[in-house]
């Protein structure tokens, strides 16, 4: 784990809004259906690897759009949206390994975090998916308040 700062960025894709518990199965879906057939319409991932941001909105409501990680907005493709993350301090975490971790590694974090006294905020990014799902290094980042 490490603090780290990150520029802003933003993540161009598919946007899903749904309760936690929905997550699961809505996430995936858009991975699978919809974005990696449609990257061809999106800038290069780099190192070929996609991220998703990730925003709770309160009540229990999420906001999770997955594509591609720019340095810069641009107009996105049809029925596509741009998620900004706005430049801050971030908790880093890298977990190696398949998707399925990807939720203890989170956990980890926000672990981590409360036993040093730091309040996390409600952004989170991870970048490491790949559209053939190969197990990659996955880079884990939720943002720090204060």
């Amino acid at each position: 784990m490490e603090i780290v700062d990150r520029p802003d960025a933003v993540v161009l894709g598919l946007e899903v809004v749904a309760p936690f518990d929905e997550l699961g199965t809505a996430v995936p879906a858009a991975w699978r259906r919809e974005l990696f057939a449609r990257a061809h319409e999106l800038p290069a991932a780099v190192e070929g690897r996609f991220a998703e941001a990730s925003e709770h909105l309160g009540g229990g409501r999420y906001r999770e759009t997955v594509g591609v990680l720019l340095a810069a907005p641009i107009t996105p493709p049809a029925g596509m949206t741009a998620a900004l993350l706005p430049a801050g301090r971030f908790v880093r975490h890298d977990v190696t390994g398949p998707v399925s971790g990807i939720t203890d590694g989170f956990q980890r974090v926000y672990d981590w975090a409360a036993a040093r006294g730091f309040t996390l905020g409600e952004r989170k990014l991870d970048l490491g998916y790949t559209p053939d799902g190969r197990e990659t290094a996955h880079q884990l980042y939720v943002d720090l308040v204060g």
